[in-house]
């Protein structure tokens, strides 16, 4: 699998200890995919106006926090169809 720091972290986290199900395989690469783009968005923001202009000139947030929001929800799903919990432990096949 090719991913990004973000991607490959995660990646290696919960491969190193646990057998994962073809099923459970892909749904980890989807998340470590969203970790990745998370990343980019996260390294977007931090020279990214906060408030910008809107489509008729009203001074708006910026849409990527949005999308930021979005794959922070979707990694959230994502990991939790993976059973990761919060003190380490995973739902998986030992």
């Amino acid at each position: 699998m090719e991913f990004g720091v973000e991607g490959r972290l995660l990646w290696e986290a919960v491969v190193k200890d646990f057998e994962l199900s073809p099923p459970e395989l892909t749904i980890l690469t989807e998340a470590c995919h969203t970790a990745d783009e998370l990343g980019r968005l996260r390294v977007e923001l931090t020279s990214a106006a906060t408030v910008v202009l809107g489509s008729t000139g009203q001074p708006i947030v910026n849409r990527l926090f949005d999308d930021l929001r979005r794959h922070r929800e979707l990694l959230a799903r994502l990991l939790g169809a993976l059973k990761v919990t919060d003190d380490g432990g995973f739902g998986g096949r030992w």
